[in-house]
């Protein structure tokens, strides 16, 4: 009874399908990090026009990913704009968008200044989706006479 059940085994493994080349969706267990970031801790009002803010995603996986930038979300001060999801959505797109591989960076950014800091104040920004979370970044926004 035992040796047909070890044989009933090894037939299962044996037959059992091999790992798939496929491109992970960035499951929970995915180990992506991010980072968010802008050139200075300090601006000018008139220096926002030029403001960007970069974005950063690496891939700590053993597999390529889809780290799926199109649905993460930016905080600003603990609240998304409402417009995020169309800015995320635009601009210049390499194929690490989608398929990130093993080991590798993805790196792009935004000028934001005009459309999210054009007003003095102390601005927390902080990136997340379901697969990474960046640590937040602070940052000041001075009146242009001061």
């Amino acid at each position: 009874m035992r040796l047909i059940l070890l044989s009933t085994l090894a037939i299962v493994v044996t037959c059992s399908p091999g790992p798939k080349k496929a491109i992970a969706q960035a499951p929970s267990q995915t180990t992506l990090w991010a980072g968010i970031g802008v050139r200075q801790p300090l601006f000018r009002v008139h220096e926002t026009e030029k403001l960007s803010v970069s974005f950063i995603v690496v891939n700590d996986m053993q597999t390529e990913v889809n780290p799926r930038i199109e649905s993460s979300h930016l905080f600003i001060n603990g609240r998304e704009p409402t417009d995020w999801a169309i800015v995320i959505g635009n601009g210049l797109r390499s194929s690490y968008f989608r398929a990130l591989p093993t080991g590798e960076v993805l790196s792009f950014s935004y000028e934001l200044g005009p459309r999210y800091f054009s007003k003095p104040g102390i601005y927390t920004l902080r990136w997340q989706s379901a697969d990474f979370s960046s640590s937040p970044v602070t940052f000041r926004v001075l009146p242009d006479g001061i």
